[in-house]
């Protein structure tokens, strides 16, 4: 399955900050963060989602595109989106046995377009068929193979 997420993308670790909530202090997402969440919510609306979260081992390649040349930790731009696809039900979890893998992901520069293309693709030989963790009817997948 391939998604562009549209607009530049923000990384969650910058853009947090601490709060006193009953004396103990909680990160907090800074408001430009939550808009980009919400649009990346909405974004992903336009894709068909599986009928049950992934929980099968998966490569999850993200290119960036940044409206600017500044430094960004690629690691860090993960955290957003992994973030989000799970909490639109796209992916069980975040952790390392279900985004198993980012090949092939990277950073770029488009000024005129910023945004993230996101494949999604079977990282695990031993899962055969994609209906088996997606809930659809469909063709086999093989290892590296669309998902969807």
């Amino acid at each position: 399955m391939k998604i562009t997420i549209l607009g530049d993308p923000y990384v969650k670790k910058s853009n947090q900050r601490v709060q006193m909530r009953g004396g103990r202090p909680v990160k907090v997402n800074t408001p430009r963060y939550n808009e980009w969440a919400r649009s990346c919510q909405i974004q992903l609306l336009q894709y068909p989602k599986p009928s049950s979260p992934i929980f099968v081992p998966i490569n999850l390649k993200c290119n960036f595109f940044k409206r600017t040349k500044g430094a960004v930790d690629l690691s860090a731009l993960y955290e957003g989106i992994q973030d989000e696809l799970v909490k639109a039900g796209w992916l069980l979890d975040d952790n390392y046995k279900i985004v198993a893998s980012h090949d092939g992901s990277g950073v770029d520069v488009d000024p005129e377009n910023p945004r993230m293309e996101i494949e999604i693709t079977v990282k695990d030989n031993r899962v055969t068929r994609s209906d088996d963790f997606l809930g659809f009817t469909g063709p086999r997948a093989r290892k590296d193979q669309s998902v969807f």
